[in-house]
Parts: structure tokens; sequence; C-alpha cells
């Protein structure tokens, strides 16, 4: 005689060999329809898998900071690739759109703002920290200084520190002497690679110098600062070397005085970078390197007491 298994109380009975319809369902037939779920899920997992590793490899194909939304001849292409290469941003969607027209919400500003200080604000600070070797500065004189902050300090030599950006322009008070000087620079791409205009030919920048002026004149000069500049010869930005100094070891003098050739006790100081002239259109009527301000970087100098 055939035994059979009666369900558990509740169940239907009838069901058949797809354990929907039709015939009688045993605890095997629960089983096979539980696995059957757990089979329709893993599949849609592999799948979703499958999208996100292929719109990667889109991504990598198309190249770091691209995106299908942003094209060659897009305004704010370099500053898209910029973001992407420094960690602030990997685009939306499936990894390879930008959404340059999508609002940005609150949450998404300060995930912004906190990438931007990790990735590239804070690696600049500490490369000039350690530059510094160990901070020292005037209390004596609170309005000493860069920017009328100085680095505290309990024992000489005086060390003097002021940091910005190709748009910022410093004002320093300092007093007479010579200083062991050291120039940093934190690119956010290659000198080579600069864009000055809409279209897609590079205008590379070809010199960047410290610059500085007297409170009482409204020319900008460096022949005090000279040695404190990157060129050709002395290392402009590269792909794979961002972050230059002047001199690239040791340090170079620089005399604070009151005197004509000298770098004043006070005044205004900023960073600016060049490229060939006649590179920016309209064209102008001298022979110099242009300024542009379209170069992004960021910038710190270092004066360090000198002792005789």
């Amino acid at each position: 005689m055939a035994t059979t298994t009666t369900p558990p109380s509740g169940e239907p009975e009838v069901h058949g060999s797809n354990g929907r319809e039709g015939g009688r369902r045993g605890r095997d037939g629960r089983l096979r329809r539980v696995w059957e779920r757990r089979a329709s899920r893993l599949a849609v997992g592999l799948a979703i898998a499958a999208v996100a590793l292929t719109a990667s490899a889109v991504a990598v194909g198309q190249g770091i900071g691209t995106f299908r939304d942003v094209p060659n001849d897009h305004y704010a292409r370099d500053a898209v690739q910029w973001a992407v290469l420094n960690g602030i941003t990997v685009g939306c969607g499936d990894g390879t759109y930008f959404c340059p027209e999508t609002y940005v919400n609150r949450a998404q500003s300060v995930t912004f703002l906190h990438r931007y200080h990790n990735n590239v604000i804070r690696p600049l600070e500490n490369r000039v920290r350690a530059l510094e070797g160990g901070s020292v500065g005037t209390p004596a004189n609170p309005n000493t200084g860069f920017e009328n902050q100085p680095t505290p300090t309990t024992t000489p030599p005086r060390t003097f520190t002021t940091r910005g950006t190709q748009h910022q322009t410093r004002s320093f008070n300092l007093p007479a002497g010579v200083y062991e000087a050291v120039f940093t620079l934190e690119a956010t791409k290659a000198a080579a690679d600069h864009n000055q205009d809409a279209d897609t030919d590079a205008e590379p920048v070809t010199l960047i110098q410290v610059e500085y002026r007297e409170n009482s004149s409204s020319a900008w000069k460096t022949h005090a600062v000279s040695d404190l500049k990157l060129d050709s010869t002395r290392g402009l930005p590269a792909a794979d070397a961002l972050f230059q100094q002047a001199p690239a070891s040791g340090t170079v003098d620089v005399e604070i005085a009151n005197v004509p050739g000298r770098l004043p006790t006070s005044g205004q100081i900023r960073v600016s970078a060049y490229m060939a002239d006649n590179t920016i259109t309209p064209n102008d009527a001298d022979t110099d390197p242009d300024r542009t301000t379209r170069y992004d970087f960021s910038w710190g100098i270092i004066l360090t007491e000198k002792r005789s």
C-alpha cells in the first residue's frame, strides 16, 4: 500500500509539478519553491553586478574624468576632470554620466566640500608643514607676518608661512633681515595640458613665479624673489609630479629691506602662471609672456629667518 503525507494544517492540498496548482504538495515542494526564489534573487544580483562592471569598463575606456554628457567642447570639461582626478566626484547614474545640469542638494554639497578638504587642501597643508620642519614665529609681536598671522614660536629662528591660490593676493608685514625661502605649488593638472580656451588645443603654461608689490605701487615685480619660480629648467608641474617646489632642494636667500631691489617690509604677494606670448586671444602688442588665471593650483611660501 502506498504511503501518503498529509500537509500541515492550513496548507492547500492541490499542487502540481510546478508547486502551484494540481496534485498534492509535500515538504519537498516547499523547499523547491524557496530555492527557486533564492536563485531568482541571485540572478538579479549577478545582473546588477554585470551592469556595474560594464559601466566601470566604459568609464575606464572613455578616460578618467570623461563622461558621456560632458563633451570635449563643454565649458566645464577641465573642471570636471579635475574633480574626478582629485576624488571629489564619481559622476552620477551608472558612472558614465556627470549630470551637469542637475541640482546639488545639501548633503551632496557638504560631501563635495569634505572630499575637497581631504583630497586637495589637507595634502598641501601636510607638505607645507613638513617643509616648515617645526614652525617658529614671533609671539612678542602679533602684528608681524603674512596676513598678520604669524606662526607661533618659542625659540628663534622665526618662520613665516602664507598660502593661497592663483586667484588670491596675500598681504605681508615682515621684519627686515635675510630669510631662507621655499616656494611650493600643488597643481590640478600638468602645465603642458593647460587649455586656455574652449577648443581642444592645449596652451601650455611656460612659467609660474612669485610676484610682489609695495603698498604704494600698482606694479608687480619679481627681481627680489627671482629664484622663487618654476619653468622648463626648474620643473613645471607634470602629470606624474603635480607637486613642485623651488628650489628643488634646499632654500634660496631673500633679503627684506626698504631699499630698491629688495623685498619690502610690507606689501602684497601673489603667484602667477604665464603662457607663451599671444597664446591667449585676442593677441596683444608686446612680446612678453601672457598671464593666465585659468590654470588651477594652490601655493605656499615659507620664509625662515637666517642666522649669521
